[in-house]
């Protein structure tokens, strides 16, 4: 008895008078003592009693039961005669507000569970902790908790995050000091972002992004503070410039990435097209009669022979689309050189303003190679699968269970495929063209190309840097400008001690026009950009706080109001 005294609520003035546990609930009755009290509205201090009454108030269990205090206290006269309030209740401050149902502690545990898991999930863990409440309670003790205290900001981060994307954004203030969520501001065009910082002079440094509008509020709300752009922003705009140079570029990357196959040659005594029933076809015959009535100083000289064999009706539509193609190339960069906008060309030939812009990028007609074969999963497990088929293996249901069974997780559809590419209409091993060549891989697109450029050089793999050095050892220009763009990732990555001004000088003399806009954009933002040259912050800490942000709006199930969504993101549990 004494250790479920412990785990009542001490309050002086109170007198434990009685103690009734049932398998569910513990109700303990407690009376007040106390010989005078002091009126709420005039604070002056009265001994004369009115009456009683009884309140039930609700507190943290006790041993696995739900504790309620019932508590017996009394109604004073004010003595005051000018007050306006004649009887009052007294006032219990150390365990409950008043009219409260709920004890402080109790409260307090209340909004720990809103904090961490909002209404509806809070609500049910609340009641498997015998504390039940409700949803709505829940979000309005997170919605009235006090502001944590906290010393006046100095390093501030800024970026934007989606109130619903697309349509309506805000801002996220991170103390990049001490890790945690100062504010959330409504809109990302800076407005906001002015106001506050004016309300809060000692902001010393504003970490953010390139955005203009985060640029231009701080520059106006916080004159005295020092920008720090961002650098991952930074690395991820000279990847961008990289990935457009190696667009207009397609053509040289191409050929000096290509393994370059030599075209099929045929020679006319050793070789020959089968056509049905194995005889050679009408085609291979009309090709090749002229040469066998040919001299044999004749066939010395011409060497190799080389059949024309007509085209497929999916071939002749693949020809055809990529003539297409080519006429619309040449006729947009025609009418671009008559002086017409993007927006009018586009019109003009009916295409999107994409595709507009990167036919007048690239320097030749670009050629996606429909119908190429693409990595799969099964790449992986080729050594088996030729085994299996081999050993003569034909269902590819069969193969599919085994494959699932070693932890392959491609699909059935995946798996049929590939058996029916490798065994072909002859139902034996090999390509359905039977001796001829598969095609030489493709090499990688400009994007991809631009993200391992991107990437430290110790990271690369051997292949991928060999590929690099093709490039560079193809064009000079091309080696001219991944020469400047390397140097400012390794300035960025604090690798390269070369000053921003001096690299700008360089940038926007070099013949990469790709460049120069890069140089240019970051002429309009010099000052931010020498900074995140040399201080150590960034807006790390500002994304991981956005992720978490989402976490908590998402987990609300779509009841996350502003006032709720702020309190919830502030707290720093």
């Amino acid at each position: 008895m004494s250790f479920l005294l412990d785990t009542l609520p001490q309050c002086p003035g109170l007198r434990l008078d009685d103690l009734v546990r049932t398998p569910t609930t513990v109700v303990a009755l407690l009376v007040s003592t106390f010989s005078s009290a002091a009126c709420p509205r005039c604070g002056t201090t009265s001994d004369r009693i009115h009456s009683h009454y009884r309140r039930l108030v609700a507190d943290l269990p006790c041993h696995g039961r739900i504790l309620v205090l019932r508590l017996l206290v009394r109604r004073f006269r004010c003595i005051n005669p000018a007050c306006t309030q004649h009887i009052f209740c007294e006032r219990l401050p150390q365990l409950l507000q008043a009219h409260a149902r709920s004890t402080l502690r109790l409260s307090d545990a209340h909004r720990v569970i809103g904090f961490a898991l909002g209404g509806e999930a809070g609500s049910r863990l609340a009641d498997q902790l015998d504390m039940p409440t409700s949803p709505d309670t829940l979000l309005r003790r997170v919605k009235n908790a006090p502001d944590e205290p906290a010393p006046p900001p100095r390093y501030v981060g800024v970026d934007d995050w989606a109130i619903r994307k697309g349509h309506r954004y805000g801002t996220i203030l991170i103390d990049l000091e001490r890790g945690s969520v100062l504010d959330i501001l409504p809109g990302r065009d800076g407005a906001a972002l002015k106001s506050w910082l004016k309300e809060h002079p000692g902001v010393e440094v504003i970490t953010r992004d390139r955005a203009a509008a985060y640029a231009q509020a701080a520059a106006e709300g916080a004159p005295q503070a020092k920008q720090v752009a961002d650098r991952w922003h930074l690395l991820k705009n000279l990847r961008e410039a990289v990935e457009l140079v190696l667009v207009r570029l397609s053509a040289t990357v191409r050929e000096a990435l290509s393994e370059g196959s030599a075209p099929v040659e045929i020679p006319p005594t050793t070789r020959a097209v089968e056509g049905s029933g194995g005889q050679p076809s009408a085609v291979l015959q009309a090709a090749v009669t002229p040469l066998m009535s040919a001299t044999p100083t004749a066939l010395e000289d011409a060497g190799t022979v080389t059949v024309s064999v007509p085209l497929s009706p999916r071939q002749q539509a693949q020809q055809t689309k990529r003539q297409l193609r080519a006429q619309r190339y040449e006729r947009v960069r025609q009418l671009r050189r008559e002086g017409q906008s993007l927006r009018q060309i586009a019109r003009t030939m009916g295409l999107s303003n994409g595709c507009v812009i990167r036919y007048l990028r690239a320097e030749h007609c670009p050629d996606w190679n429909p119908g190429q074969q693409r990595p799969t999963q099964l790449d992986d497990h080729a050594a088996r699968i030729e085994e299996w088929l081999a050993r003569g293996g034909r269902n590819a249901a069969d193969l599919y269970r085994d494959l699932r069974a070693e932890g392959c997780r491609a699909g059935y559809d995946s798996v049929r495929r590939y058996v029916s590419r490798r065994l072909g209409s002859s139902g034996r091993p090999g390509p359905r063209t039977g001796d001829c060549k598969p095609a030489p891989p493709e090499p990688p697109s400009a994007r991809k190309l631009s993200f391992v450029f991107i990437r430290r050089a110790e990271e690369r793999e051997t292949a991928e840097q060999a590929r690099l050095d093709k490039l560079r050892d193809a064009d000079a220009g091309l080696r001219e400008a991944l020469d400047l763009a390397a140097e400012f990732a390794g300035m960025v990555r604090k690798q390269v001690a070369v000053p921003l001004a001096e690299w700008l000088v360089k940038a926007e003399g070099s013949g990469c026009a790709e460049l120069r806009n890069f140089a240019g954009g970051l002429r309009l933002d010099e000052a931010a950009v020498a900074a995140a040259l040399t201080e150590s912050w960034s807006n790390g800490p500002v994304e991981g706080q956005v992720n978490r942000l989402k976490l908590i709006k998402r987990s609300m199930y779509g009841r996350a109001g502003w006032e709720l969504l702020r309190a919830r993101v502030r707290h720093a549990g």
